[in-house]
């Protein structure tokens, strides 16, 4: 007879849980992501997969802007002051796109600068990092 209720509150407790998780994870991959580069790669997920994600679904024209181009191979992030920035690189086109926000009001839109080229040196760097990571199995 206890069944039920203990099941039902059980399962109302575990979906409460969703949005502080939520939470925690962009609160983790922020730190970690911090004045870094990351890889972007889906499967399996990487940090610099999870910061995109995040992103996109805090800035919708930043969504837009990756339905259109595509997903990049390698992002940096850092915040300075109240600004937060991100780089996205496309190694296949040797670009990158710069873009900026606001920390202290997420409902401004993200602004976005680019492409700029990325210069050799950059290239071969962020091209032996992405082979490393993915094992040559890009």
């Amino acid at each position: 007879m206890l069944r039920f209720p203990f099941c039902l509150l059980l399962s109302a407790l575990l979906f409460s849980c969703a949005p502080y998780r939520a939470a925690w994870n962009s609160g983790w991959t922020e730190k970690a992501a911090n004045n870094s580069i990351m890889l972007v790669h889906a499967h399996p997920p990487t940090l610099g997969w999870k910061r995109l994600q995040y992103q996109s679904t805090l800035h919708p024209e930043f969504h837009e802007f990756l339905v259109h181009l595509g997903t990049p191979d390698c992002i940096a992030e850092t915040t300075h002051t109240e600004r937060h920035y991100l780089i996205l690189y496309y190694l296949k086109n040797r670009q990158a796109y710069s873009f900026r926000n606001d920390t202290r009001s997420v409902s401004k839109p993200i602004e976005v600068a680019g492409p700029y080229p990325i210069s050799t040196k950059e290239y071969r760097l962020l091209s032996d990092f992405k082979h490393r990571a993915l094992g040559g199995n890009e």
